[in-house]
């Protein structure tokens, strides 16, 4: 049987991984890289991932051919916190797979998990400048090293003659662990596969041992605008395999399933939303399926800068609403605020979401000065799109009620020069701090409005206050016998 040069990473776990077969190499040489880290201490029905892979691994080296070159490296298996703990425990050779599982048999799990590291140090001893290798690696958690998976896959694509990662996550609940990974193997061409217990480890180690056809490739279709402003929620629709976990996401152009930007499950629904990253330029929705991590589909689309409109009156009365139009994206979380003219963000005092607010009326402060009107974009950071200064005038209020009072009974007062139903009209003691309430009333109940008289004889002032910052706006002098 001819094999093709090959490493396979194992960090142990199940897999089920078809291989490409070469038939150059008459004596190919492969070495078996193990995870030993910690984490392999887990367990899967109530026995740890390092003891069904040491049975795994065992069963597998010993039905594999005699005259085979076998190697053995560990990682993670002989210092705690060491991300250097790489080690080359057998050479490549014929005649020794006795000593192999040994070897791994005797293996204990203490340390880290640099397995971009593994896979760097083990495609430089294969060569993979100059000949043509692959590495299958096994993993049940995330790099806890330095490096980063999916920027390791890209620089050994660039390198390699025809070097391949394929990549099989044991146990990985993480997405983003999960994505890291699927990027390592699609950024060279390989192909990632999740396992779940110790039956599919034994199927994917003699898959790898005598690889099959290779399957027909799946096909998607994406369909979406080409243009979209940054934050916004588009629409994309898609036709492809549709099984649990594949996902549309925004990639920059040209870049693998690690490189996500934005993503979107496709259970949402057909069209899919998605909402646009920030980051302007070219870039490009993508098909990617979960199980292996593999873009399927492409569909360019270009970011632009987001902007927006407001119209409203240069001048507004304080304590008021104003109502304002606007165009803009709209997008859920968008909003349009006022604040003190130069103010930065986040600071406004009062606003509407875009999406719930069709009227578009806008409650206003009530200090007189100058004010920003605002379009908020809910991006992160937020973003404002647009701006509108507008100068907020004090009010010519007006305020009439009697001089006198009776003990217990209610007056009439009538006002104008503003409409907010919040503002109040109340009862107070004179010079005492403000907001210092007796008996009130809130104007929203009617005009003339009907006040309680205190219960107590004496001199009060009958105050009208803005509901926003509890401002005293006009004020007279009332008797209560």
């Amino acid at each position: 049987m001819k094999f093709s040069k090959t490493l396979l990473v194992l960090a142990l776990l199940p897999l089920c991984l078809p291989v490409r077969a070469a038939a150059e190499s008459p004596t190919p040489k492969t070495t078996l890289v193990l995870d030993a880290s910690g984490s392999m201490w887990g367990q899967i029905d109530g026995k740890a991932k390092i003891s069904i892979a040491q049975d795994v691994v065992g069963d597998l080296i010993r039905s594999l051919p005699e005259e085979m070159e076998l190697g053995l490296t560990v990682y993670g298996h002989r210092r705690k916190g060491d991300c250097n703990d790489i080690e080359n425990l057998i050479e490549p050779a014929s005649g020794q797979r006795d000593a192999i599982v040994t070897s791994v048999n005797a293996i204990s799990p203490k340390g880290k998990t640099p397995l971009s590291a593994a896979v760097l140090q083990a495609a430089k001893a294969l060569r993979h400048t100059e000949e043509k290798a692959s590495v299958i690696l096994i993993s049940d958690g995330e790099e806890t090293c330095d490096l980063d998976p999916c920027v390791v896959g890209k620089e050994l694509e660039k390198s390699g003659v025809d070097f391949t990662v394929h990549v099989v996550g044991f146990d990985i609940a993480d997405d983003k662990t999960r994505r890291q990974l699927q990027c390592l193997a699609a950024e060279t061409g390989g192909t990632y596969h999740s396992a779940n217990n110790a039956a599919s480890l034994g199927e994917a180690l003699n898959a790898v041992a005598t690889p099959g056809p290779e399957p027909e490739p799946k096909k998607a279709d994406l369909s979406a605008p080409r243009k979209a402003d940054a934050g916004e929620i588009i629409s994309v629709s898609w036709q492809g395999p549709g099984k649990e976990g594949d996902f549309v996401a925004l990639v920059p152009q040209g870049a693998g399933s690690g490189d996500l930007l934005a993503s979107a499950d496709l259970r949402e629904g057909n069209p899919v939303p998605l909402k646009v990253a920030p980051e302007l330029g070219r870039h490009e929705l993508v098909y990617v399926d979960y199980a292996s991590g593999q873009v399927l589909a492409r569909a360019p689309l270009d970011i632009v800068e987001a902007t927006a409109r407001l119209i409203l009156p240069d001048v507004v009365k304080a304590g008021g609403s104003v109502q304002v139009e606007w165009s803009g994206p709209n997008n859920p979380g968008d909003h349009i605020g006022i604040a003190r003219s130069g103010a930065p963000l986040p600071e406004y005092t009062f606003f509407f979401e875009t999406a719930e607010a069709p009227d578009g009326h806008l409650r206003l402060p009530s200090e007189p000065g100058s004010y920003e009107v605002r379009y908020i974009a809910n991006t992160d950071p937020r973003t404002i799109l647009s701006a509108r200064a507008v100068t907020v005038e004090d009010v010519n209020l007006s305020l009439k009620a009697p001089p006198t009072a009776k003990v217990g009974e209610t007056i009439s007062v009538l006002w104008n020069g503003t409409t907010n139903p919040k503002d109040y009209i109340a009862f107070s003691r004179p010079g005492e701090p403000l907001p210092h309430i007796v008996t009130m009333a809130e104007t929203g109940e009617g005009n003339p409005l009907s006040v309680p008289v205190p219960e107590d004889p004496g001199t009060y002032e009958l105050r009208y206050y803005f509901a926003e910052g509890d401002r005293v706006v006009r004020k007279l002098t009332v008797t209560v016998e």
